[in-house]
């Protein structure tokens, strides 16, 4: 009897214990054994918990909100790769980086929960995200973690995941692949790119070697602008207008007349510059002169002064950054008293912006 009850003691304090681990959520972490092929060497990401880092297999999902969300994104797609895009696609468009935490980590929350909470958290929080839906649907994924070079002489902790479908490892960044971002203003820009879902070697590439990274972010833009269609921006066309003869009139200048005749032959001009420059191809304004030569009787034009200037930029400024840009390269219509009119074409192709001016003097 006195055996029994010491058994029953035993068993009645390993409950107890268990039931402790499980409240302070340490259970979990005694269990996880991670891993995965390649994984690189740990380096404890600045600001985050050990166990975070760590990249821990059991989430406490608030009434499966987080299996929920991750089958209504992959609910249309084929096979496992296309679950895989599915998640990668709705993380870099839907989640924000946060550069405040990014100054100050240990005053913010962190995880998976906490990043579809708010809708913006730093690496580690979107590693974890993105682990925990892939799992969600049955896919494998590890958390990873190591030292990147985002560019020449910089060097950071990062968390990005690897993803194994079959026998295929993908390496995929969801942080980097969200945007970028903008220095001067200090504020992120959401720009998704499927750049930084690759194979686990073209990954580690793009982490570790800036040039290259630079290059294909390039090559990617470029692809992506070509494929984009020509839209013409006439807001921009008349604000631009407005502000030429803003200056021209401080200057004691005639303001420029708005020449409708030939505003279909700069915005074609426009749009064949910005095809060209998609494909890094060089441009001229030959075949626009020649529409200009044609019509020269019909719109009694004496002479005309051409100009083109090309913009890689997202989201486009303001135009009055536009026009503040135009007016340090030129001044063939700000200084010259014997143009009297000007036609503006401005086309947007992805992230390139085309602006072409004609300005004209007539008989």
């Amino acid at each position: 009897m006195r055996h029994f009850r010491l058994v029953l003691l035993s068993i009645l304090l390993i409950a107890a214990l268990l039931l402790a681990l499980v409240q302070w959520n340490l259970l979990p972490s005694l269990f996880y054994s991670g891993g995965g092929p390649g994984k690189t060497v740990p380096i404890p990401l600045e600001g985050a918990r050990p166990d975070a880092a760590s990249g821990p297999d059991d989430f406490t999902e608030s009434s499966g909100s987080l299996k929920s969300l991750a089958r209504e994104i992959t609910a249309a797609a084929p096979d496992d790769y296309g679950k895989l895009c599915a998640i990668y696609d709705w993380v870099t468009a839907n989640i924000a980086y946060d550069v405040e935490k990014a100054k100050k980590m240990e005053d913010y929350g962190y995880g998976a929960e906490y990043l579809l909470k708010y809708r913006q958290g730093v690496c580690h929080d979107y590693a974890e995200l993105t682990r925990a839906l892939l799992k969600a649907v049955g896919i494998k994924a590890t958390y990873e973690r190591g030292e990147v070079h985002p560019a020449p002489g910089k060097t950071e902790h990062h968390a990005w995941n690897r993803v194994r479908i079959g026998e295929s490892w993908y390496g995929l960044d969801t942080t980097w692949g969200s945007g970028f971002v903008d220095q001067e203003k200090g504020r992120f820009i959401q720009r998704p790119s499927r750049l930084y879902l690759t194979t686990v070697e073209e990954l580690a590439r793009l982490h570790s070697d800036p040039a290259y990274k630079e290059s294909r972010e390039i090559e990617w833009r470029r692809a992506q602008s070509a494929a984009a269609k020509a839209v013409y921006l006439p807001e921009y066309e008349s604000g631009l207008l407005e502000l030429f003869n803003k200056t021209r009139n401080k200057r004691g200048l005639a303001s420029l007349q708005q020449e409708p005749g030939l505003s279909g032959a700069v915005r074609r001009s426009a749009a064949a510059g910005a095809a060209k420059a998609c494909l890094d191809e060089e441009f001229t304004l030959d075949q626009l002169n020649g529409e200009i030569e044609q019509n020269a009787s019909q719109l009694r034009l004496a002479k005309a002064g051409l100009y083109a200037f090309t913009l890689w930029d997202y989201p486009f400024p303001a135009v009055e950054e536009i026009y503040g840009l135009i007016a340090e390269q030129q001044d063939l219509f700000l200084e010259k008293g014997d143009y009297e009119g000007l036609a503006v074409g401005v086309v947007r192709k992805g992230d390139l912006l085309v602006v072409v001016l004609a300005g004209l003097s007539y008989h």
